[in-house]
């Protein structure tokens, strides 16, 4: 019997552990991907206005060489054609940025949802002193949620206050660490 009990409190654990390495993977993987589309914004803008420059020189052009109206047209009609395209596809390649970063947000909710009701169901159980001990490591694991930092902005104040050196156990100020680019990089929110 006492087997049994024993076998009942390890696949708990088991389930809490595996729950707990799903929601840090998976925030991992939101913080990647929002990295991931502001430098893909950066560099979609980068390359818009290098477009943008080549076809007003071709459009300057194809207006001094042509003489007819209908060859100066054509080229209007293909640069601001080819300006609304790229101006689409930046907008599209945000808009599935957007979707893939809010489904992975949800799934992440019901990661939290679905760790709370595990612990609510545990505390309905009778063995008091395991439930106990696995209760304060869950609040120890929540209190470490609900410090962190819930955007973008957020990270970059957390960063800006100090980065601690594990090496030495000595705290660096924020300018030596971004002069000689060691530690996360500064992030700001779209």
């Amino acid at each position: 019997m006492g087997n049994f009990f024993s076998k009942k409190d390890f696949i708990f654990e088991k389930k809490v552990r595996a729950m707990e390495s799903n929601i840090n993977k998976l925030e991992t993987k939101i913080l990647s991907s929002k990295n991931e589309h502001y430098n893909n914004n950066k560099k979609n803008i980068f390359y818009f206005f290098i477009i943008e420059l080549l076809l007003a020189t071709f459009l300057y052009e194809k207006f001094a060489s042509s003489d007819s109206l209908s060859e100066k047209a054509m080229g209007l009609y293909y640069s601001l054609f080819t300006t609304i395209m790229i101006y689409l596809l930046i907008k599209l390649d945000r808009l599935f940025f957007g979707i893939y970063i809010k489904n992975n947000e949800n799934k992440l909710i019901k990661l939290y949802s679905g760790l709370e009701k595990l612990f609510e169901e545990r505390k309905l159980e009778t063995d008091f002193e395991k439930t106990k001990n696995l209760l304060e490591a869950y609040e120890v694991f929540k209190k470490k949620i609900d410090n962190r930092p819930s955007n973008l902005v957020d990270i970059k104040d957390n960063i800006n206050r100090e980065v601690h050196r594990s090496d030495y156990n000595e705290k660096i100020p924020v300018s030596i660490v971004e002069e000689h680019h060691i530690g996360p990089r500064l992030l700001c929110k779209l």
